[in-house]
């Protein structure tokens, strides 16, 4: 049976790393149409997804692991197919066992598309040297 309201959505099929330094890490990436929900706009999931990728990411550059604990996201604007997005992870607590990672996605007119907040449980050291 075709169902026309569940799809693939695919993260991060066209991303750049702009930034990755000690507890911050730049993303940029471009919402295609696979990216996008039944009412033609980025897709909830995904934006959520790029934003939990980011915050994985942004533990990492403190020379750690983590898994998620506890996390919210705010939906502020539209993202369209097209649209050009920067999103940004800050480390905003830098405890032994826990991490607090701050992640923004903004469109090409520095519009805020989403804010999410993300309580890591920091699992051990991580085995590569990512940040020289």
């Amino acid at each position: 049976m075709k169902n026309n309201y569940i799809h693939e959505i695919k993260v991060f099929e066209n991303h750049e790393l702009e930034t990755l330094d000690y507890g911050h890490v730049l993303v940029k990436t471009q919402i295609v149409k696979s990216s996008l929900n039944y009412y033609g706009h980025a897709h909830g999931g995904y934006l959520f997804t790029l934003c939990d990728q980011i915050s994985g990411l942004t533990v990492i550059s403190t020379g750690f692991d983590a898994v998620t604990l506890q996390s919210s996201i705010n939906y502020l604007k539209a993202g369209n197919l097209g649209d050009k997005l920067t999103i940004e992870g800050n480390c905003t607590h830098d405890g032994r066992s826990t991490k607090v990672i701050e992640v923004t996605i903004r469109n090409q007119d520095k519009d805020m598309v989403a804010k999410a907040s993300f309580t890591m449980f920091v699992t051990g050291q991580h085995q590569e040297e990512i940040i020289k």
